[in-house]
């Protein structure tokens, strides 16, 4: 019982208003197969919920969060049993704070496995809800599309016809805080939105996109995560941001 959780890739991210303390956005994310977390369930005696290979408390993780979503959502007293009889064992490859969706691809991995194994016959649009109440990434994994426009919160998944580029993808040893980020955008570049802009880009392919704009261009929060993480400065002519940070990319050359 083992399966792999995959990355995302944001090949634009434009905030386009905000709601309360969330912010509105518009994205193309890409799943990145190349890179990938994997989760199984192992045979193993507990009176909790275990997971295995984080270093983090039980309740800052959304594998965990997902499970007790589940449980409100399922009213069903097979998890109990079932997560006392097996632990939850991460091996864990796409790092943290590095805008590729890690956590949330854990989470949304962990709801499908359990929905598949339980037999708790779940259809993916509630799936997808109880996802969005873990993290506002957490659809999108569900959905397995390869490529998706994302918009309002992050709720809003549409699926498209894309042209993906073939992409280079690395990770610059900084963890880049997504809260700090959004919070450094908010305060500075509120007033920098550009809705038709990116109106346009969510009809471009991932493809065109990468060819037609700079990487300041495509991703708003680019120039906080600078701010924050100053070490990308010096990236960000050549390579785009995925997400708040701190994973860079481009087309391979």
């Amino acid at each position: 019982m083992k399966r792999k959780a995959p990355a995302k890739i944001n090949i634009f991210l434009k905030i386009v208003g905000t709601r309360g303390k969330y912010h509105e956005i518009a994205s193309r994310f890409i799943r990145y197969e190349k890179l990938f977390d994997e989760i199984a369930f192992v045979p193993s005696k507990q009176e909790e919920f275990t997971i295995e290979g984080m270093n983090i408390p039980l309740q800052s993780n959304l594998i965990y969060k997902a499970y007790t979503k589940l449980k409100e959502f399922t009213q069903n007293g097979q998890l109990d049993a079932f997560f006392q009889s097996h632990k939850v064992v991460l091996n864990k490859n796409i790092p943290e704070g590095a805008g590729l969706g890690g956590g949330s691809s854990d989470a949304a991995t962990f709801l499908l496995m359990t929905n598949e194994i339980l037999s708790l016959k779940i259809d993916q649009k509630d799936l997808m809800h109880v996802g969005a109440t873990v993290g506002a990434d957490v659809p999108f994994f569900i959905s397995k599309l390869p490529a998706a426009n994302v918009t309002g919160i992050g709720e809003v998944i549409e699926p498209l016809e894309d042209e993906i580029p073939e992409i280079e993808l690395f990770t610059p040893s900084v963890h880049c805080d997504t809260a700090a980020v959004y919070t450094h955008f908010r305060q500075n570049f509120l007033n920098t939105i550009q809705k038709e802009v990116a109106k346009k880009m969510l009809q471009k392919t991932s493809k065109e996109i990468v060819r037609e704009y700079t990487p300041l261009q495509a991703n708003d929060l680019y120039k906080s995560a600078v701010q924050i993480c100053p070490v990308l400065q010096k990236y960000q002519e050549k390579y785009f941001l995925s997400g708040s940070g701190s994973s860079l990319f481009r087309e391979k050359q």
